[in-house]
């Protein structure tokens, strides 16, 4: 049987399709897979999820959801040279079928690259628009952008959910490079939203869920962003991330606060139980490494912003959390947590 190329010659440049399918009994599948550069999509061998399939009760409804697959496919996104050079755009439209799950990562860094001499306004820019089927899941866990001096950038990633489908996704930028003298007050601008939208249980109207936007630019960059390094946020939504969203919010309310704790009353670390003890330990490494995060419930989804002097200081404390958690492993296999390794 025919099969369609990977380029086809219609297609825009920067232009990407991608159509996850389940074959019986329960097989994920690409049944579309497309890209034009600059744009390349890299599908990885399905992990195999360690506990096995079981039925559950969705947090949402009152019936029970499909069984639980036993692999995830992987996809790498990725763009050659390791970055984008304005005007490169890249616009990727991604479903999921019901029930399937998808893990998206990339290899590192993007690069973002200052416009050319001969086009010094152009800029590079990113769409991602997805739809997710009901009981199916993305786990959308990148590398940070890291934009380069003098460079503009703009994205937006728009997600519609059906019915008890689940979105997770992390989306961090980073100062530029530091060896050669750059921070955030060499960039011209970085824009970035994210929208979750689902669809409504009895009148199956599309509502909006969250609005989430990042702008980044002006002379007082710098001065605003303090010692920071690295910015991010993280949208969890959907039964899929119900424990771990519940874990970001458990966390955050154990924050030490000011005025809030007698410091008199700490317990000696022989009477702390073993999470105590890995929980005063990441308080001490979060301090190190000038880590500074919020946690907050919206209308169903929870929205964490955080930020850190060093992108490895970032990558430690997001790894921390969610092995800590377990569920992203557990659910989404080991690709999803290739980008904390």
């Amino acid at each position: 049987m025919p099969t369609s190329s990977l380029f086809p010659s219609d297609s825009k440049s920067g232009h990407g399709i991608v159509h996850l399918t389940l074959l019986p009994p329960s097989t994920p599948t690409f049944s579309t897979l497309t890209y034009t550069y600059p744009l390349k999509l890299l599908p990885s061998t399905p992990h195999i999820l360690s506990s096995p399939s079981v039925d559950t009760l969705s947090p949402t409804s009152d019936t029970i959801t499909p069984t639980r697959p036993t692999h995830v496919p992987l996809l790498f996104l990725l763009s050659y040279g390791g970055g984008l050079l304005p005007p490169d755009t890249l616009s990727l439209t991604l479903r999921l079928a019901p029930t399937t799950r998808l893990v998206i990562t990339t290899q590192g860094s993007t690069k973002i690259f200052p416009p050319p001499p001969s086009n010094p306004t152009a800029s590079a820019s990113q769409t991602l628009t997805t739809y997710i089927g009901a009981h199916a899941g993305l786990w959308l866990a990148p590398d940070p952008t890291q934009p380069f001096r003098g460079s503009r950038y703009a994205q937006k990633q728009v997600f519609e959910l059906e019915k008890d489908a689940s979105i997770g996704l992390i989306d961090w930028v980073c100062e530029g490079r530091r060896a050669r003298g750059e921070s955030w007050g060499d960039l011209h601008s970085w824009r970035g939203s994210n929208e979750v939208w689902r669809k409504g249980q009895v009148d199956g109207e599309r509502k909006l869920i969250v609005r989430d936007n990042a702008i980044l630019s002006g002379s007082k960059l710098a001065s605003r962003m303090s010692t920071l390094g690295v910015f991010g946020t993280v949208i969890l939504g959907g039964p899929l991330f119900v424990r771990l969203s519940s874990f970001f919010l458990s966390e955050f309310s154990l924050l030490p606060r000011i005025g809030a704790r007698d410091w008199g009353d700490d317990k000696p670390d022989a009477e702390l139980d073993a999470v105590e003890k890995r929980r005063k330990e990441r308080w001490k490494e979060e301090k190190e490494d000038g880590i500074l995060w919020t946690a907050a419930s919206v209308r169903g989804c929870v929205v964490v912003k955080f930020g850190a002097r060093e992108v490895e200081g970032g990558r430690k404390w997001l790894g921390w959390m969610l092995r800590e958690e377990e569920s992203i492993g557990k659910d989404f296999g080991p690709g999803g947590l290739m980008f904390v390794r």
